[in-house]
């Protein structure tokens, strides 16, 4: 089964970022994508759950102004990254995405896979602005999701 993840191949682009300064509202992480970044990321995915621990990385395209001013919060964001490696832990009850320096490791498990499965494939059809719940306990931040800019 691992040789199903193996064989994904990254198609279109994935954009990550957190605000420097946010206030309530904005703070945590907040996504977007191409209809094939986020395609590809949720067939990764698809091809994980269910499945035993396994992780592969990923290139993460620069956040531009562009992309910034889909929310129109800021444009001053907290750190740079290029790659995101997803590590699949069946039992990993929470979302978590931790920076290390210019690279990402984000942790999803089988209970939370398909609110984020769900989210990416919102974003693909060009829906926004919306926020997904990482874990049961409420004082974890939501992540963000937001549509492409044309």
């Amino acid at each position: 089964m691992r040789d199903w993840v193996n064989e994904w191949h990254q198609e279109g682009r994935i954009f990550i970022w957190r605000y420097a300064e946010p206030n309530r509202s904005w703070r945590g992480w907040h996504f977007t994508g191409d209809q094939t970044g986020c395609r590809s990321l949720r067939n990764l995915l698809d091809r994980m759950r269910g499945g035993e621990p396994c992780y592969r990385t990923l290139d993460l395209d620069p956040v531009t102004d562009a992309i910034l001013g889909v929310p129109n919060y800021g444009h001053k964001t907290k750190g740079k990254f290029d790659k995101l490696r997803i590590e699949f832990d069946p039992d990993a009850p929470d979302l978590i995405l931790e920076p290390d320096g210019q690279k990402l490791t984000m942790i999803v498990g089988d209970a939370r896979l398909r609110f984020l499965t769900a989210a990416l494939a919102d974003v693909e059809i060009g829906r926004g602005d919306f926020g997904i719940r990482t874990s049961d306990n409420r004082k974890f931040d939501p992540w963000m999701f937001w549509w492409m800019p044309n």
